[in-house]
């Protein structure tokens, strides 16, 4: 997709710099408007072979909701645009962890608070989007910058999924070399 010049929420205009990044349910741009900067997420309708959406904007606002009554840290949702499926959401400053696996910098902070959201989301029987992009540590605190969740399910956990991309291993290796970050 190429990056579009301005995307319009609301009937207000935000100016597109970057891509920072491209998921399931749709691409993610960093925006700015008077000076202040956004992350700009514009729902997509491309089809995903291994995983199943119906209304993409009402899901991602349902998990918002879901994700902040269980006090998982999150960037805040500023606006919604129902009509132009556009949300606005603060910008969260910080490198994602996979930035820091690439790095070699992800910290036993970082470990110990994707363990603890890990064993509190499986006790409310849900699981995260656990890959790296998906998360920025500041302040010792890790935010979980996607809203996606999804029912618990072993095999989607962070111990059995997930924890294969938050080091180098064989796996973060060749997603990062498929990807030119290696």
């Amino acid at each position: 997709m190429d990056t579009p010049e301005v995307l319009t929420l609301n009937g207000r205009e935000y100016a597109v710099l970057r891509l920072l990044g491209r998921g399931k349910g749709g691409y993610t741009w960093l925006a700015r408007r008077d000076g202040a900067r956004y992350a700009l997420k514009q729902i997509h309708h491309e089809p995903c072979e291994y995983y199943q959406f119906g209304d993409k904007l009402a899901a991602e606002l349902g998990d918002y909701e879901r994700l902040s009554a269980l006090g998982v840290p999150l960037p805040r949702l500023l606006d919604v645009d129902r009509a132009g499926e556009l949300l606005l959401k603060e910008l969260l400053p910080g490198e994602t962890v996979y930035q820091l696996v690439l790095r070699g910098a992800v910290e036993p902070w970082h470990w110990e608070r994707v363990r603890a959201l890990s064993q509190s989301l499986r006790g409310a029987g849900l699981n995260l989007d656990w890959f790296p992009t998906n998360f920025i540590g500041r302040e010792g605190i890790l935010y979980y910058v996607d809203y996606e969740c999804n029912p618990y399910m072993d095999q989607w956990s962070f111990e059995s999924w997930g924890v294969r991309y938050w080091s180098r291993t064989p796996e973060f290796d060749a997603y990062a070399k498929e990807h030119g970050d290696s």
